[in-house]
């Protein structure tokens, strides 16, 4: 809870009394002042009109607008009048009332009957009298019974008090009485009041409102417009001092009954930037007691500093209790220390900010850099920076509660980008490390140009594009290969238990080069594609080695494994033919006769360059669309089913590849039986078709207008894709087996429909065992390796809804694109989170607000992965619970929990590095099975929920929670979220927030950071 900042609105609101009050003084003698001519009065937007004109306009956001009593209407001045206005070189003030006395013999004036006074833009108005003592020290403003006295100030709305009023020339002392104002914040009107305001002011007073000090008694501030404010803050004695102000005690009533109370408070009030200390963060739990095991959290506690114009800093303090627990994997608490620098200079077209945090837990510590940048030298040259860095990622992990955190990336980015003519050249870097694991995978240098077309002659074009890309896998942290096994131990630097899997750190290295020269020559295309790849991991890995001649296989384990690969791929387009009927179009190539590069060297050749052979491929192929129209039914006037094959042929002579290259790639003329008429296959004859298609079903509604019954609505009833196949009769007659003719490795097909809105399924199988059909070996044996089922309803996208709308009843008009909904909150906010720095402000937990819609919206994402089975020497399990059995004993089971859900956090990055040639090592993965939802509805008018959550069907468990309750209120907003993430951690938000100022909260934050095994 912030009450001080109500007060300082109050404080605010009085120091704008004081300044209408001072400018009076200033107004009672008005002498010329030769020698500087007076410039014309500006009206601002919120002033009155310049000195001349008959009649006054109020700003649109002062309350002048809606209050005619704040008007100054003066009568419409004579000829003699207007040219005293017009007289240069003078501070005019204005003064008129219905009746003005003057005593001769104290020089006294006082006007009654609804005196004004007006002074430039300055104004004061009563409904009684204004008076000026003769001796020009005393200025008396009164106000009959019930009656009022306005003070219009530039820029602001005008101040009313009741009673008198009185202003002391002499002491710059000014008292005033039941002060009402209001002001404008966060898109609510604060209505402030106020009693026994006292403002004494300094020599230059007039010039600066922070050069007075203001006393207020029983000031309040409310938002709400009912005539019985439903809640209002309350100071008993206020006091501003320069650019502070302190109260005591600050109250706040909800329906006139105390519910907060703070014995004192004060707050630095100045506006714009200014250095100031920051306002800390903290719940009721940090204050008050109320478990066993409680934690204290305090955070943002610290100082800002406004440099200059240009740069700005703070720096900030978190701190979270343990309670006195040092239990082995419980939380410790910790402390860290916050810096930013942040910097913008619009003219140079220059902004970023550098941030940095250091954590320290028991003992363990965690550096945090952040860096962002950016910058546009032309409009053809700009840089993008966004760097993020950490030292201990366990500990980073640990001290987060955010569910999308805990297992996202910590991703760093660089850019730049130069446009010189035709060409566009970008560099760039990324950066990215996993919470909880040491693997740094890193992309340095990227470099790409791509140029528009460059017309070399009238029938010559070219356009040529380079990519390079150089990627680094450093500290992997997965399992050997080579036969270390994984066991229990105390980390050197926490000395808590982990894991102890190898004694060598791993290392992986590529680099990829491609170069595309196309051609048109006469509309005719020539293709040229040049790529250069090298790998190199640079860690022991085990591997089986096939003969050549024999296919005996050996197992051989190698310190480094290494590859370089060089292609060469020309192609050209034939003119199409029949491209009105079938679509036949021929083309030609030259070839690889293995699927590999055209130049190898790997550790399995000694070093030493091998290459294949080249071979010409022709082909044709057909893409036809067939369609049938049939008579509708029901809601449908026409139904219209449509297929489109692609249909093609491949013709290739036979290729040949020497024993050196098929050692390269692991391949043997013979099967493990030593038949050679069973061997690799990949270099036959190429005489094969090529089938892939598509269907739709579609159907014409009935239309509303029976003047034009052709312009019914379109509905997709049925869309089915499945993807190619391809056949090859020269392998199938080698073989002797016409199912080995099939060439196709991997078959997948999905299917949609607009009768059920945003629901697709796609399902992927692999064909043969083992996976690759270039050896005789591979039987045909379906398997299904995974299943993507999505599920997106709402309250106008639904199956009843458009049931509704094909059977012509009645429905609400749905708004364009409301029928097809957004990406789900829950990925959106992943994104987010994913690309937040790691330190500096826009690293702080945000609040878990549910996505506020009308009606509702549900969306479902089914995914299920499993792999085929594999059995082998070179088969290595993954399976955590396996990598983690010697955490598995009674002593030791948290540790067991939390080690599971590091390695299952490493699975779901990525699958361990190897060489990827036939003979590696083959990472035997569980099944995955996993149900994401995400609903958003309205309970009520103003109750709004949110419910994102991960169900596992393997582990039988929930792998996160983000449960929130948004509820409008009349002047509040109340917010209750929950959130459970992967690692074990959980937090418990509660938050009531004041709409016209949302720094005004009362809030409770509960969290833990414990692993509880679930």
């Amino acid at each position: 809870m912030r009450p001080w900042r109500a007060a300082a609105s109050v404080l605010a609101a009085a120091s704008l009394v004081a300044t209408a009050v001072a400018s009076r003084a200033g107004a009672q003698q008005p002498v010329p002042r030769p020698g500087s001519p007076r410039a014309p009065a500006r009206a601002s937007g919120d002033t009155l009109r310049a000195r001349g004109d008959t009649t006054s306009r109020p700003g649109a956001d002062s309350l002048a607008g809606r209050d005619s009593a704040a008007k100054a209407n003066f009568a419409a001045p004579d000829s003699v009048m207007q040219r005293l206005l017009n007289t240069p070189n003078y501070t005019i003030t204005r003064y008129q009332g219905s009746i003005i006395a003057f005593d001769a013999i104290t020089r006294g004036i006082e006007l009654l009957k609804n005196p004004i006074v007006q002074r430039d833009s300055q104004l004061v108005k009563s409904d009684s009298s204004i008076s000026y003592d003769g001796t020009g020290s005393a200025v008396r403003v009164n106000s009959s019974t019930g009656g009022r006295n306005v003070f219009v100030v530039p820029g602001q709305a005008p101040i009313v008090s009741s009673g008198k009023g009185q202003y002391d020339i002499a002491n710059r002392r000014a008292t005033l009485a039941s002060v009402r104002t209001s002001l404008p914040q966060s898109g609510e009107t604060l209505q402030i009041t106020g009693e026994n305001f006292v403002v004494v002011g300094s020599r230059d007073s007039t010039r600066s409102a922070n050069g007075a000090t203001y006393y207020l008694r029983d000031g309040t501030i409310t938002a709400c417009d009912d005539s019985i404010p439903d809640y209002y803050f309350k100071a008993h004695e206020i006091k501003r001092t320069g650019t502070f102000v302190v109260a005591r005690p600050a109250v706040l009533y909800v329906g006139g009954v105390p519910v907060l109370w703070l014995p004192f408070l004060f707050q630095d009030i100045r506006g714009g930037r200014h250095s100031g200390i920051l306002s800390p963060n903290f719940g009721v739990s940090d204050i008050v007691r109320n478990s066993k095991s409680y934690r204290r959290n305090i955070e943002g506690l610290g100082y800002y500093f406004a440099l200059s114009d240009f740069i700005d800093a703070q720096a900030s303090l978190d701190w979270r209790s343990s309670a006195g627990q040092a239990d082995l994997l419980g939380d410790a608490g910790y402390m860290r220390y916050n810096g930013e620098f942040r910097y913008r200079w619009l003219e140079r077209y220059v902004s970023g900010n550098v941030a940095f945090a250091e954590t320290r837990q028991a003992r363990q510590q965690n550096t945090a850099i952040s860096w962002g940048h950016s910058q546009d030298f032309t409009r053809n040259s700009s840089l993008r920076v966004n760097a993020n860095y950490v030292s201990n990622t366990t500990l980073q992990r640990q001290t987060t509660v955010n569910p999308y955190a805990v297992l996202s990336t910590i991703a760093s980015q660089a850019t730049y980008n130069q446009k010189v003519g035709p060409a566009s050249f970008v560099l760039g870097a990324t950066r990215s490390q996993s919470p909880g694991r040491s693997q740094v995978d890193q992309t340095f240098p990227t470099f790409s140009m791509n140029t528009s077309p460059l017309n070399l002659a009238s029938w010559l074009s070219w356009t040529p594009n380079v990519q390079y890309t150089s990627r680094q896998r450093t500290h992997l942290d997965q399992l050997s290969s080579a036969g270390l096994l994984a066991r229990a131990g105390l980390d050197s630097a926490t000395k808590l238990p982990a894991i102890l899997q190898d004694t060598i750190r791993g290392n992986a290295y590529d680099t990829n080069l491609s170069f595309d020269t196309p051609f048109q020559i006469r509309g005719y295309n020539l293709g040229n594609h040049f790529t250069v790849t090298s790998t190199r991991n640079d860690f022991p890995e085990a591997a089986t080695v096939a003969d050549v001649r024999t296919g005996a296989v050996t197992r051989r384990i190698y310190a480094t494994t290494y590859s370089t690969r060089a292609d060469w791929t020309p192609s050209f387009t034939l003119p199409p033919v029949g491209r009105n009927n079938f679509n036949l179009t021929p083309s030609l190539s030259f070839q690889n006769t293995d699927g590999n590069a055209y130049w190898i060297r790997n550790e399995r050749t000694g070093g030493e360059w091998v290459h294949q052979s080249k071979r010409p491929t022709f082909g044709l192929s057909a893409s036809p669309t067939l369609y049938g129209l049939y008579g509708g039914f029901g809601p449908f006037t026409r139904i219209r089913h449509s297929i489109t094959p692609i249909i093609g042929y491949t013709f290739a002579p036979q290729g040949h590849l020497s024993d050196e290259y098929l050692g390269a790639i692991n391949a043997s003329r013979a099967n493990a039986q030593g038949d050679t008429t069973k061997g690799y296959l990949g270099a036959l004859r190429e005489n094969s078709v090529s089938l892939q298609f598509s269907t739709n079903l579609e159907a014409k509604t009935r239309s509303t207008n029976d003047s034009n019954p052709e312009a019914g609505d379109k509905i997709k009833l049925l869309s089915l894709n499945l993807s190619g196949f391809n056949y090859n009769f020269e392998r199938a007659r080698v073989t002797g087996k016409a199912i080995r003719g099939l060439t196709t490795e991997q078959f997948n097909y999905d299917v949609r429909s607009d009768l059920l809105p945003g629901f697709t399924v796609g399902v992927r199988y692999s064909l043969f065992d083992p996976g690759s059909t270039l050896t005789d070996t591979a039987k045909f044996s379906p398997f299904r390796e995974g299943i993507n089922a999505s599920f997106q309803f709402s309250n106008t996208a639904n199956p009843f809804a458009v049931f509704q709308r094909l059977f012509g009843r009645a429905v609400p008009a749905s708004v364009p694109g409301t029928d097809r909904l957004d990406a789900s909150a829950d990925n959106r906010y992943a994104r987010q989170v994913a690309s937040q720095p790691v330190a500096g402000r826009s690293a702080r937990n945000a609040g878990f607000l549910p996505t506020v819609s009308q009606g509702w919206q549900a969306s479902f994402n089914f995914t299920s992965t499993r792999q085929r089975p594999v059995n082998g020497a070179n088969v290595i399990d993954f399976d955590p619970t396996i990598l983690c059995a010697p955490y598995n004993t009674p002593n030791l089971r948290p540790a067991f929990d939390q080690c599971v859900l590091n390695a299952r956090a490493n699975a779901s990055a990525a699958l361990p590095v190897t060489s990827g040639i036939s003979g590696s090592p083959i990472y035997r993965v569980p099944p995955n099975t996993t149900l994401q939802s995400n609903v958003n509805f309205n309970i009520t008018e103003h109750w709004a929920a949110s419910w994102n959550t991960a169900y596992d069907f393997e582990r039988r468990n929930f792998a996160s929670q983000v449960v929130s309750l948004q509820r409008d209120l009349h002047d509040w907003r109340a917010i209750f979220a929950f959130t459970q993430s992967p690692n074990g951690a959980f937090a418990f938000n509660f938050l009531i927030s004041l709409k016209a100022e949302p720094d005004l909260k009362f809030d409770y934050h509960k969290s833990t950071y414990r692993n509880n095994g679930f």
